[in-house]
């Protein structure tokens, strides 16, 4: 990405958030708009959103900001003054659920270490 698109994915990232956050029919959904790709051309944005609402699909939740996009594209071209306002593409960011099941593997094998303590002489008798 060059200079100019990166600041403009940063920009875009911001008042997105902002905007989400205002938005009514999303109320009471906890959305975040965790990254944006801009295209060279400046045609595209590529939105990356994640929500912690266990209640709200994926599905369910680009479904939601695909009919909102005509508002969203008209809300942020009113802030962000560019020739062109890129057409916004929704996509679900998986990374805090990833996360998430990282974090619940390494609980498990901690639990299973305080289970079952290791005997170093028993360890050393074995690779003898």
């Amino acid at each position: 990405m060059t200079r100019r698109t990166t600041r403009l994915a940063e920009v875009y990232k911001s008042e997105l958030s902002r905007i989400l956050s205002r938005e009514k029919s999303l109320e009471g959904h906890l959305i975040t708009v965790t990254d944006v790709e801009i295209s060279p051309d400046l045609r595209q944005a590529f939105i990356y959103v994640s929500t912690l609402n266990k209640d709200l699909a994926p599905e369910d939740l680009l479904h939601k900001l695909n009919d909102l996009r005509a508002n969203l594209q008209s809300n942020i071209a009113k802030r962000v003054v560019i020739k062109y306002t890129p057409r916004l593409n929704f996509r679900y960011d998986q990374t805090l659920v990833r996360g998430d099941r990282v974090i619940e593997i390494m609980n498990q094998l901690d639990s299973l270490v305080d289970e079952k303590p290791i005997d170093e002489k028993d360890n050393l008798k074995e690779t003898q």
